[in-house]
């Protein structure tokens, strides 16, 4: 919703005059107030100042003690401040020199500001001379005040007496003297004065005089005396006064002027000498700090207030584009002149003649009419420069409309009557936007591709390779040696056209040089450099050294709007860019008004005073900083450290840096705001190290934190040296234990190997064994083929004969079942000739059975099969094996011996026996098989009992296939086999094998 104009000029003018606001605009003052209202303060009534030896100030309120550095306001209370039984403080005691300030609070607590410290003293520790005691006085009972000196000796007020004591507790001597409440005691200069009933009193060597102060009313003013600093302020008149001793009298200086005291509250004072700023606290408004204005800001009567161009005008004034004079009182009403221009170019000639332009017009007002007329001349593009050479030539210079490129004209001059022109002079591969010339011929010119050396008869340019792509805004010359440069991308240049050397200065922290508008040197050898945001102040010595290597840091003053500039922007783009008149004031154009001041009356405040670690903060809680150093227990989480240092001044001119070393160290970089944090640093020390500039001879000022993490006692040298032992004593017996166990491998692995070697031995024994018996089983073999073939061939040929006898005597029936029968017989003989041939084949192939098997079964087994062979022989066949004979040798082999046993006494016996029998001797089970049939040659016999016969066979197949194979089975099964017969009685052949039990 709109504001209406009346309501909108009411809160204008409140907030305007409220203390409540932060900044009230004065003419001569900056006038800021601090109150609880922004969280500056814990609350508004600032009962008494005081400014430590440290350079902090110390503010009392009702609701704790508060330190000031100039940036931040730091409160101590119950909360932080320990065995302070209340917030209420009361007012300070003691001496700043000896760094003894004392203050009470409402319960009698008293504590001393120490060390830019507070801590509650003990009240067996409190000194004599601070110590409350109180006493009658006219019939109430009041405490005894005692005003204390530089040396902290003090006067003692009290039961109608002033006495002085030294500081230890010894009097000095002691006058009567009659006071009452309203009785004003105050210091200066170690002497004690009073005031009362309109009369000043000085107390001095135990005698009392009266005083006189020069210039001060005889009524209507009051005193506020601040004795800790030895300071008494006197109001009247909405002016505060301080009271200064000069000369062997007493005399007023004007602090603040035309300021409503008795409307603000004020209740205490305190006059900063060395920075003069003023405090006043208020009852109930807070702090208020007035500093007197650096700068003269003139608005003038420009309809926009924006200014530009200038030119001297006199000594201590100057002429701006929109024709008004302005001066350090301010600015003319009467114009000298009225002409529309875009304020960028105004030009004094040698004749008098003013100069200046609009767009692509060029205006000279002449002097001769009281630059009441004007001559014009127009140009196709726009006119950027207007400038007169040291030979009085005009120059102009244009900047071409869609291109880069620029032009210079020369006024040429005409006849008397006519009016000169304007003619083409040179080409240029630029806009030229400033110009400068201190020799003939040579124009030093800005552009905004750079900067370059025009040498103008000859038509040559000479480009400054280290100042190039940049916006050049302007040129300052004063020793031809010495070049400085503006611009709006890069900051500033000093160039140096006989060495060709170019130095690029650094910029501030917050760049705000990067766009540098305009370079005056003022007669103290500081130059002065306006910018968009701000003005900054330099030492040419300073800017020199730099130049020449002999420092590598630059310290700039900075001054804002908080220096008595309306804004911080100033202008540049201009020609001429800023003066510096004949009274040796400056005056820079700026988007508010002209600045005008004088250098020599500017307060330096330097950032001089030392760096403070205030406190720590380690994982949430408060931990004090002794000697500077600080120990950690090694497992903290994180660390805050404050660190601050008083200045008073603008705050970007403090500028700390910090670093780091230690196990972990780091470079210097800026500190943002007042603190700085670590989290989890190894154990060890560090040295934490905060630098700042002091001034412009850019000495820094320094100050360390020792740091000190201990090691966990896994992190320390005698477990360190403990580990080390133990590895070392680890190492010896685990290789110790290792050759042991080497040791203890090698003697298995030599039994190992002797195993291997006795079994590979064994392997190869049993290998050779193998291929002996293969030999000989192939050797038997071809003896078998050429048996078998042998064998084979009779039956065939018998039942080849048979055959054909049948067929030719068919019709003889009893021939042809004679025949018949015959070759029944032999096809039956050759089938069993064959199975057992098969079987003895797969004897090499037949693995022994781990599952026992009964003798009586596998014979009963074979008795079945030749059964009806035997009955048609009329041979009985019986079976008296034990049914309890169990055996693990090979069943098949087994089973093939009895077999062919059975089959041979078959054949041989005919209307007779065969009798199976078993027994066991020892560990050596036999199978016995006895017949009647028609026995063995004794030959035969004894061939087959010789072991060495039965292992070559090397007859035995001449002698038949049946007891062969039983021979060579029998071996095989590690058994032994024996023959008895005798002729037509019948053979009784036994088989001995080993007893193998099953595990």
């Amino acid at each position: 919703m709109p504001i209406s104009k009346p309501l909108y000029l009411f809160f204008a003018v409140f907030f305007s005059i409220s203390p409540l606001f932060s900044q009230q605009e004065n003419k001569d003052y900056d006038i800021i107030w601090h109150s609880a209202d922004d969280n500056s303060l814990p609350q508004n009534s600032v009962k008494s100042i005081i400014k430590d030896k440290y350079g902090f100030m110390w503010l009392s309120t009702e609701n704790g003690l508060v330190r000031y550095d100039g940036n931040k306001f730091k409160v101590f209370n119950i909360e932080n401040l320990k065995n302070l039984r209340t917030n209420r403080i009361s007012y300070f005691k003691g001496t700043t020199s000896t760094d003894s300030i004392y203050v009470f609070s409402d319960f009698s607590d008293l504590i001393l500001i120490k060390n830019n410290r507070p801590l509650v003293v003990p009240e067996n520790k409190v000194p004599e001379s601070f110590r409350l005691t109180n006493h009658l006085h006219k019939g109430k009972r009041v405490y005894i005040n005692k005003i204390h000196k530089a040396d902290n000796s003090y006067f003692s007020i009290k039961n109608g007496s002033i006495a002085a004591y030294a500081k230890n507790n010894r009097q000095l001597w002691e006058v009567t003297y009659d006071f009452d409440d309203d009785t004003v005691f105050f210091l200066l200069d170690d002497v004690l004065y009073s005031y009362k009933d309109g009369k000043f009193v000085r107390f001095e060597n135990g005698k009392i005089y009266f005083a006189t102060i020069d210039g001060l009313p005889a009524k209507g003013f009051t005193i506020f005396p601040n004795t800790v600093a030895q300071q008494t302020f006197i109001t009247f008149n909405d002016t505060v006064y301080l009271l200064e001793k000069s000369q062997g009298k007493l005399k007023l200086r004007v602090l603040l002027t035309n300021f409503d005291i008795a409307k603000n509250n004020i209740i205490s004072y305190y006059y900063d000498a060395l920075n003069d700023i003023l405090y006043l606290g208020s009852s109930t408004n807070g702090l208020l700090i007035v500093k007197k204005k650096k700068f003269n800001s003139i608005i003038g009567n420009n309809k926009n207030g924006v200014y530009y161009a200038q030119i001297p005008h006199g000594q201590d004034s100057f002429l701006t584009t929109s024709g008004e004079i302005f001066s350090n009182e301010g600015v003319q009403k009467k114009r000298v002149f009225i002409k529309d221009n875009d304020n960028y170019i105004l030009l004094k000639d040698r004749n008098g003649d003013l100069w200046t332009k609009e767009d692509n017009k060029i205006y000279r007002l002449n002097k001769s009419t009281n630059f009441t007329t004007s001559d014009t001349w127009f140009f196709e593009d726009r006119v950027i420069l207007l400038f007169e050479t040291r030979a009085g030539e005009i120059l102009a210079g244009t900047a071409m409309g869609g291109a880069p490129d620029g032009k210079i004209y020369q006024l040429k001059k005409a006849e008397p009557s006519k009016k000169p022109s304007f003619k083409l002079s040179m080409m240029l591969p630029f806009n030229p936007t400033y110009m400068l010339e201190i020799e003939d011929n040579i124009l030093w010119t800005g552009s905004h591709l750079g900067f370059h050396k025009i040498y103008y008869r000859e038509k040559k340019i000479e480009n400054i390779r280290q100042i190039s792509n940049t916006y050049v805004r302007s040129i300052y010359i004063e020793n031809p040696a010495e070049i400085w440069v503006t611009t709006y991308e890069k900051g500033f240049f000093l160039y140096n056209q006989f060495t060709k050397k170019t130095t690029h200065f650094p910029i501030d922290k917050n760049r705000y040089l990067l766009s540098s508008h305009c370079i005056i040197e003022d007669q103290n050898g500081y130059l002065w450099v306006s910018t968009n945001k701000g003005l900054f102040q330099a030492s040419k010595k300073n800017l020199l050294n730099y130049s020449k290597g002999k420092t590598d840091h630059v310290y700039y003053q900075y001054y804002d709007k908080s220096d008595g500039f309306y804004t911080n922007e100033f202008n540049g783009g201009c020609q001429p860019c800023g003066l510096k008149l004949g009274n040796n004031a400056l005056s820079f154009p700026s988007m508010r008004g002209n600045i005008l001041f004088f250098p020599e009356k500017i307060k330096l405040l330097l950032p001089d005073n030392e760096i403070y670690f205030q406190e720590a903060e380690v994982d949430n809680r408060t931990q004090e900083i002794s000697n500077d150093t600080l120990s950690l227990k090694n497992d903290f989480g994180r660390v805050r450290l404050f660190i601050n240092s008083p200045y008073y001044g603008n705050p970007n001119n403090l500028n700390i840096e910090i670093r780091l070393q230690g196990p972990i160290s780091q470079r210097w970089t800026p500190l943002k705001g007042d603190e700085i944090s670590y989290t989890s640093l190894p154990h060890g020390t560090y040295y934490l190290t905060a630098r700042k500039l002091t001034g412009f001879d850019s000495g820094y000022k320094y100050r360390t934190l020792t740091i000190i993490i201990p090691p966990a006692f896994y992190q320390t040298v005698w477990f360190t040296i403990l580990m080390l032992l133990f590895g070392i004593t680890f190492i010896f017996y685990t290789i110790k234990m290792r050759i042991r166990y080497i040791r203890r491998k090698n003697v298995l692995l030599e039994k190992k190997i002797a195993e291997q070697t006795f079994q590979l031995r064994h392997t190869i024994s049993t290998l050779r064994n193998t291929k002996e018996k293969l030999s000989e089983e192939i050797i038997n073999h071809k003896k078998l083929i050429r048996t078998i073939t042998h064998d084979i061939k009779s039956p065939l040929r018998f039942l080849a004969l048979t055959g054909k006898h049948a067929y030719q005597n068919s019709n003889n029936m009893a021939a042809v079942e004679e025949d018949l029968k015959s070759i029944y017989t032999s096809s039956f003989q050759l089938y069993h000739f064959v199975d057992n041939l098969l079987e003895y084949t797969k004897v090499s192939k037949q693995e022994n059975s781990l599952e026992p098997y009964s003798l009586y079964r596998v014979a009963e087994e074979k008795i079945k099969i030749f059964l009806n062979i035997a009955s048609s022989q009329k041979t009985e066949i019986i079976n008296r094996i034990d049914y309890t004979v169990m055996l693990l040798p090979n069943k098949l082999l087994l089973s093939i011996i009895i077999h062919n046993l059975l089959d041979n006494a078959i054949k041989n016996t005919f209307n007779g026996r065969i009798v199976f029998t078993s027994g066991k001797r020892d560990e050596n089970i036999f199978i016995r098989i006895k017949d009647t049939g028609k026995g063995m040659s004794p030959e035969l016999v004894d061939f087959y009992n010789n072991q060495k016969n039965a292992k070559t066979q090397e007859n035995s197949l001449k002698k038949g296939m049946g007891l062969a194979m039983i021979a060579e089975l029998v071996i095989i099964l590690n058994g032994n086999m024996h023959i008895e017969s005798r002729l037509n009685q019948g053979t009784e052949i036994t088989i001995w094998l080993q007893e193998e039990k099953s595990s």
